[in-house]
């Protein structure tokens, strides 16, 4: 399903623009979010974390995913799709420094691998990227570094917090602050004369990629455990590559494999799936 949201957006963005598309993203997202919370009986926590809530719905997700999808107006799916795995290099960089969480060599060697992967997929191209395409590969890179910042704040300000009511009330926040940026960017063609398709893939993009996907990720991380849950997260460029082709006839180029395999491998040693031979026998 967050595969699936790369499709969904590349769909979407031309007819919508990137702003218009991200809040019914997260408007209709977060309200039903919030309905399954009240259904669920559980809290969202509005009058306790409301200023960690504006912050990361309006720093964490609501600049992230209009990035994104400003980026999804010059590259493709599989390629922002891919360049989304280094959240987890970032957030590794971030919690070095606020939290004191030590960066060992095995997580250091998975950064130095998710760098040489990003220079490959960016580098390794049957053309070389236009100037307006390396902006916007860059766009979904800080996109990126946003979200490994939000991980470790997210950790510190909002650990009493019910997950799922923080998914609710952050996206809620993040469709409040985009709200007035729609004065000054409406969407991209009439209402009226956006095809069904582009409707199908924001209705996708909301409930199937925002609140579907939240529910089931937290339901994971409840019977399985965070660390377990979180490597579901390294399946959303295989997908992103695998819906792109199937659905926008994108290429599968040798570039665009090596790319995804060495940043997928990086992302393994960060998050401490595997470990290096000389690690496990030092261990």
């Amino acid at each position: 399903m967050w595969g699936a949201s790369y499709l969904f957006m590349r769909h979407a963005v031309p007819y919508f623009g990137p702003v218009p598309m991200i809040e019914l993203r997260v408007i209709f997202g977060g309200l039903l979010l919030l309905a399954y919370v009240m259904a669920t009986r559980d809290t969202v926590g509005f009058r306790q974390h409301w200023p960690a809530y504006l912050f990361v719905g309006a720093i964490g997700l609501a600049t992230p995913f209009v990035l994104i999808a400003e980026a999804l107006t010059a590259i493709d799916a599989s390629t922002a799709a891919i360049l989304n795995a280094l959240s987890p290099l970032f957030a590794s960089v971030v919690a070095a420094i606020w939290i004191k969480e030590r960066l060992t060599p095995v997580k250091l060697a998975g950064i130095a691998l998710c760098v040489a992967g990003t220079a490959v997929l960016v580098g390794w191209t049957p053309k070389p990227m236009s100037g307006r395409e390396l902006l916007a590969a860059s766009f979904s890179v800080l996109a990126t570094v946003i979200y490994g910042y939000t991980i470790v704040f997210t950790k510190v300000k909002l650990k009493t917090a019910s997950p799922i009511g923080t998914s609710a009330g952050t996206l809620l926040m993040a469709a409040i602050v985009l709200a007035p940026f729609l004065l000054v960017a409406p969407p991209a063609h009439p209402l009226a004369e956006i095809p069904a398709i582009a409707w199908m893939s924001v209705a996708g993009l909301a409930v199937f990629s925002t609140a579907f996907a939240f529910i089931l990720y937290y339901r994971l991380i409840a019977d399985v455990g965070p660390v377990k849950a979180i490597t579901v997260t390294l399946l959303v460029p295989i997908f992103g590559m695998i819906w792109g082709v199937l659905f926008l006839g994108e290429p599968i180029t040798p570039g665009r494999i090596a790319g995804c395999v060495i940043i997928l491998a990086g992302c393994s040693l960060i998050l401490g799936l595997v470990r290096l031979p000389w690690a496990r026998a030092a261990g």
